[in-house]
């Protein structure tokens, strides 16, 4: 038995497949090339990622919920960049621990990381930064 996903949860998929290609890039560049500490490149290339995620989950994810206006996607990136630091923070969290206790290189432990927070990730935008303003009236 086959199981049916919602299209929205695909396409988020889908996105944040461009986000960890943006976050590994981002990490791999700035620890690599620039010598930033582990810690340290963790939380820029989450930060790029979530900015990254943002514009292409506001245009393809949740384009029934569309925030019209600046005033609107100002707030909605604010509360994405919220729910995404929930995820993130875990995301940080889980790669310093499989870095530092499993002895896992940093990008395994990344794509490990970033797989976990992003389940949660999903449910939070969904329940509130994309939240159906229809249904909650």
């Amino acid at each position: 038995m086959a199981i049916k996903l919602p299209k929205r949860f695909i396409t988020f998929t889908l996105v944040g497949i461009s986000g960890i290609f943006v976050n590994n890039l981002i990490l791999f560049y700035a620890k690599e090339y620039l010598y930033v500490p582990l810690a340290i490149a963790s939380l820029i290339a989450i930060q790029v990622a979530i900015i990254n995620n943002f514009i292409w989950n506001h245009r393809f994810t949740w384009t029934d919920r569309e925030m019209k206006g600046f005033n609107a996607i100002r707030t909605g990136l604010i509360k994405f960049t919220m729910v995404s630091w929930i995820a993130g923070g875990l995301n940080w969290v889980i790669l310093l621990l499989l870095t530092h206790f499993a002895g896992l290189h940093y990008i395994v432990a990344n794509l490990i990381a970033i797989f976990i927070a992003s389940i949660l990730n999903y449910f939070l935008n969904d329940l509130w930064t994309f939240r159906n303003k229809a249904s909650s009236i």
